[in-house]
């Protein structure tokens, strides 16, 4: 009888060890592997997860953060069989349920998309991000009130965010709303006056109501913040050609100029179409 107890603790003493050694070099691979995923290594990331997990396969965590390595590194096939992974080992984790909504976009499966999505929101309804997340995926689908509610709900959880005001500016900019978009865009400006969409748009919309010395003001503030891009110089070539100024005719064609550099076929028509119409 005392045979077998010394046999069975001796087992017993054996196993722990072992399992304390697993543990040991899980935690190692797996905190390296957290610190190249902060410093944005991504591969390297993924390689220490692949470690941590060969010492320990039911990790859950560990499968969801591979996946965002994965998906980081645009492999979205790998990291979906991660998030599904670590989901069927963790039923609780928002986060694998929203990316892997995320990932299922990406892939073309919009409503697998949007019921993993849902399922996020059911378990941390007051999440920001997911409310966001799937606020873009119905306006991408042009469900613009769908959009809109999460948009709202969100805006309401937190004001300081521009993302989902800005959003909501845009649903409201085209279904021509224009009040209630410059309502949305100025509470980004507020927020965050160095981003130029709201910007862009506020000088879109005043562009379209004729009130071009509105427009010219916002679109010189875009472009001062964002230099890049051919749509504001083909919007500031417009407001200068309709403002009734004949002396603008000139800053008209540099802009478009400007926008054919970047590659524009629009700004290469609206340049033929001026000349062809004598105006030069």
């Amino acid at each position: 009888m005392l045979k077998n107890l010394l046999a069975v603790l001796a087992i017993t003493i054996v196993f722990a060890s072992t399992t304390s050694a697993q543990n040991k070099y899980f935690l190692t691979y797996y905190n390296k592997a957290e610190k190249l995923y902060d410093a944005k290594d991504y591969i390297n990331a993924k390689l220490y997860y692949d470690s941590a997990l060969k010492k320990n396969s039911m990790h859950a965590y560990s499968y969801f953060k591979r996946g965002l390595s994965l998906y980081a590194e645009e492999n979205p096939q790998a990291a979906i069989k991660d998030f599904n992974t670590s989901i069927f080992l963790d039923k609780t984790n928002a986060d694998a349920y929203n990316f892997r909504g995320d990932t299922k976009i990406i892939l073309k499966d919009t409503l697998g998309g949007i019921k993993d999505l849902d399922t996020a929101i059911i378990i941390e309804p007051n999440n920001y991000s997911f409310r966001t997340d799937r606020g873009a995926v119905y306006y991408d689908l042009d469900s613009n009130q769908l959009a809109l509610n999460d948009y709202s709900y969100a805006y309401n959880l937190d004001s300081t965010k521009s993302r989902a005001p800005y959003f909501m500016g845009l649903i409201y900019y085209y279904t021509d709303k224009f009040d209630l978009a410059n309502k949305y865009f100025n509470k980004c400006t507020i927020i965050d006056s160095a981003a130029p969409g709201p910007y862009f748009y506020r000088a879109k919309i005043m562009y379209t109501i004729d009130d071009y010395d509105k427009a010219l003001s916002e679109i010189n503030t875009a472009i001062r913040l964002n230099d890049g891009k051919a749509s504001y110089y083909i919007l500031r070539a417009k407001i200068y050609m309709f403002n009734e100024s004949e002396y603008d005719d000139d800053m008209a064609i540099e802009d478009l100029n400007k926008a054919i550099k970047m590659g524009s076929e629009e700004a290469k028509d609206l340049l033929a179409e001026y000349f062809s119409e004598g105006d030069a």
